[in-house]
């Protein structure tokens, strides 16, 4: 367990912290004028909140699969104290399209020329579903982050068929394919033109992300599109050796969606017949993680997230980048997997995998998995942009509350770390759990203020280079290791090497 003093502390502290603030509802609703208008928030738990501000137009009719058009503006104050629409589908498959949505949560009081760190949280879900207001069990509107002196902005962006789409007859009229892409990057920049409004500062913005969001972290750093819209970049989850789906695919499984929903032909036409379908008239087929993701367009993903690194292609800035310990939970490895492994590649597969003998194909075609999908990935990534003499910190979450073990044997599952990151007090923690969430959350904060984790939240966090250090968030606090499971590493490398591990094409 966390034994310093100052973790003890720090419990204390995030416990007042859901305690409600009954002088909330007494306190002024605050203001901010933007170029579009002048908007009216609420104060909520002691800190500012500014909802469902649109950052473009409306992608409905002639504007679906169009990239961003230039936000609305309007009269008077807009009520900023609800959310806008969600992208995500209803379970029927129906999409309400008019969702380009940013919000801000502030410190209380802030104003503009504050010039305080920004934080922008791009969501996951497999770029199908999720929400800017929070999944997963985890509420990501930065109330935390706002008591630690933080702006944060969480934005929507383009799910499913609305945003990962490709048809002949919509790629002859300009970009196409990648709109979420597009979406991320009309928020970004809004945030450049808007955010000093809010008291943030718009040369000190960090983009963070989980899966879908964490790969869109890094294929935001390798988009020259996005270039300068921010400085700092957190990727939780993030598929590192992620391959992107070609353009040839995309658009022949576009015109098989089409075709299926009585749409043919390539011309002006039919993308006029497509814009007239509901998007519940092309339903997915097959697995859920590989609906849709990144498309090979050649302008906003340009190739492979890990080729584009070891390329040198990506923005030149400092990365904080790490998974969990059990990311298989996304996927469901079978213990039969194992023993699909060849004869010559076993041996030094349970070598690496199970040292002690003891035979838990469960656990070890889990661990295989998070391997193969995120920690051998993180350690490329890492490596890649170290090279680039900037800071990079690497991190693995592996905590589980002891009330959870039972339900989790094979360690912290896929997200798990979100509310950690957040630990605001909408977050649900057992007592145990709160020094923890305070550490994981203090480090966090202090990347997005300076682009080093330092040792705010318990001992000091190393650089990744030169030792390959890990930051493990485990059951006994924070702990950094040099050469982090480096046998595993090292054979799951070995096999991306000779084609025999394959990352996924697309990801939750």
């Amino acid at each position: 367990m966390i034994v310093r003093r100052q973790l003890a502390c720090a419990m204390l502290a995030l416990s007042a912290l859901s305690l409600p603030l009954a002088a909330a509802a007494q306190d002024a609703a605050p203001t901010v004028k933007l170029k579009q208008g002048a908007l009216k928030g609420a104060v909520v738990e002691g800190v500012e909140e500014f909802w469902g501000i649109p950052y473009a137009a409306p992608p409905v009719g002639e504007l679906r699969w169009k990239p961003p058009a230039a936000a609305p503006v309007w009269t008077g104050e807009r009520d900023a104290t609800k959310a806008g629409a969600s992208c995500q589908p209803t379970q029927k498959g129906e999409y309400t399209e008019d969702c380009l949505f940013a919000n801000v949560t502030r410190p209380a009081g802030a104003k503009p020329g504050a010039k305080l760190p920004v934080l922008v949280w791009i969501h996951g879900g497999g770029f199908t579903i999720g929400s800017a207001t929070g999944a997963f069990g985890a509420q990501t509107d930065g109330i935390q982050f706002a008591k630690d002196g933080v702006i944060t902005v969480s934005v929507s962006y383009r799910l499913g068929r609305a945003g990962w789409f490709a048809h002949p007859a919509l790629c002859k009229e300009g970009p196409c394919g990648n709109y979420g892409y597009m979406d991320q990057i009309a928020a970004l920049k809004w945030v450049q033109a808007n955010i000093a409004s809010f008291g943030g500062d718009p040369r000190n913005v960090t983009i963070a992300g989980e899966s879908a969001g964490g790969i869109s972290v890094l294929e935001l750093m390798l988009a020259p599109d996005a270039r300068g819209t921010f400085q700092k970049a957190i990727g939780e989850s993030s598929f590192g050796r992620l391959e992107p789906t070609s353009m040839a695919d995309a658009q022949a499984a576009g015109v098989k969606a089409a075709s299926a929903a009585g749409v043919s032909g390539e011309d002006a036409a039919a993308a006029a017949a497509l814009r007239k379908l509901p998007l519940s008239a092309m339903p997915y087929t097959g697995p859920f993680t590989s609906r849709a993701g990144p498309i090979l367009d050649g302008r906003y993903v340009q190739g492979g997230i890990y080729e584009g690194f070891a390329a040198g292609k990506q923005a030149k800035i400092p990365l904080m980048i790490g998974g969990n310990s059990n990311e298989a939970s996304l996927f469901r490895p079978q213990p039969a997997a194992l023993d699909a492994i060849p004869d010559a590649r076993k041996a030094a597969a349970l070598a690496a995998f199970d040292p002690k003998g003891t035979g838990n194909k469960a656990q070890i075609v889990n661990d295989m998995a998070t391997r193969q999908y995120i920690t051998e990935p993180d350690r490329a990534i890492s490596r890649a942009q170290s090279k680039t003499g900037q800071p990079v910190y690497t991190y693995y979450f592996s905590y589980v509350s002891p009330g959870a073990k039972a339900q989790l044997p094979y360690g912290a599952p896929h997200t798990a770390e979100i509310k950690y990151a957040f630990a605001g007090p909408k977050q649900q923690f057992a007592e145990v759990d709160l020094p923890l969430a305070k550490a994981v959350n203090a480090y966090w904060a202090a990347f997005i203020k300076s682009g080093a984790p330092d040792s705010a939240g318990g001992p000091a966090w190393p650089k990744f280079a030169p030792n390959e250090t890990y930051m493990e968030f485990g059951a006994d606090g924070p702990s950094p290791h040099d050469h982090f499971l480096k046998a595993q590493l090292d054979w799951q490398e070995a096999n991306v090497k000779a084609g025999a591990g394959a990352s996924p094409t697309a990801s939750k």
